[in-house]
């Protein structure tokens, strides 16, 4: 991680976001860019686009200067403000730097957080092979110990590995696995356990502390929410799709429930095929 973008609109929202940005950069030196999107026509019937831009570089200015305070000397923060719709604006500025994560709020513009996500978060993610790290309206950030990983029995469900060890070594966190049985038939169960031995040994092999935390019969999504709550400094590292998911959702049903409902911040990662130098793989069982 060398670059973090940020979609910021000077609400309330936008600025935690700002807040989980800093954190990450804290901890990892990367720099921050805060990306204000106009539309094409004027949010502000008495404002042109221009008057719109000079006021909104007036705000940067200042918001620039008091993110600063919180970073550590030499790490880097900029703005930048651009035309169109936000999803793409944001999702090409982070594409055009080598290393680049995006973090957003999930707040939707709705207020239902229970319900719904905004509609920019929704996009971004469905939008960027990226890394999006996502806070909910309401929680504090904090620097990162903990890595909370969610597994099932899907395919996808094991292939964040990969980046669980990469974020656990650059912060010295500790890997938790989380699974539950949920009503699963004995050869799921039997699948699962496999699953999990993967992992464990995956982990012991890269040299990184990890424990397991197995629920019996209960929503995965739940007991995740539940564990991480009790677990101090901590994210939860999902995928963006899952096979069990419908395809016409643009991101699966268990990350879609995370987003919305997580008491700590939330990184999205696609799944990808990516095969291991030992005896587990993330690209078959």
């Amino acid at each position: 991680m060398k670059r973090i973008i940020v979609p910021y609109d000077f609400s309330e929202e936008a600025r935690n976001g700002v807040a989980l940005a800093t954190v990450l950069a804290s901890q990892t030196m990367a720099s921050i860019q805060l990306v204000y999107v106009q539309r094409k026509k004027p949010d502000f019937a008495h404002l042109s686009l221009e008057d719109e831009r000079h006021l909104v570089e007036k705000e940067f200015a200042t918001l620039v200067e008091e993110v600063k305070k919180d970073l550590p000397a030499g790490v880097e923060v900029d703005y930048i403000v651009k035309k169109g719709k936000v999803y793409q604006e944001v999702v090409a500025q982070a594409e055009a730097f080598n290393d680049a994560v995006i973090v957003t709020s999930t707040h939707g513009a709705s207020g239902f957080e229970e319900l719904f996500l905004g509609s920019n978060t929704l996009k971004i993610l469905a939008s960027t092979e990226l890394p999006v790290y996502t806070i909910r309206h309401g929680i504090t950030p904090l620097p990162i110990q903990n890595v909370i990983f969610p597994l099932d029995t899907t395919f996808e469900s094991r292939q964040k590995s990969p980046v669980a060890v990469k974020l656990a070594k650059q912060w010295g966190a500790t890997v938790h696995i989380v699974t539950s049985t949920d009503n699963y038939d004995t050869e799921e169960l039997k699948k699962l356990n496999a699953y999990t031995a993967q992992c464990e040994e995956y982990f012991a092999k890269n040299d990184l502390q990890y424990c397991t935390y197995r629920a019996e019969k209960e929503d995965l999504v739940e007991v995740s929410n539940k564990y991480a709550s009790h677990i101090a400094n901590s994210i939860i590292v999902v995928t963006t799709r899952d096979k069990a998911a419908p395809s016409i959702f643009m991101i699966g049903e268990k990350a879609q429930r995370l987003l919305r409902t997580a008491p700590v911040p939330v990184l999205v990662v696609v799944p990808t095929l990516v095969r291991i130098t030992d005896s587990f793989r993330t690209s078959g069982n």
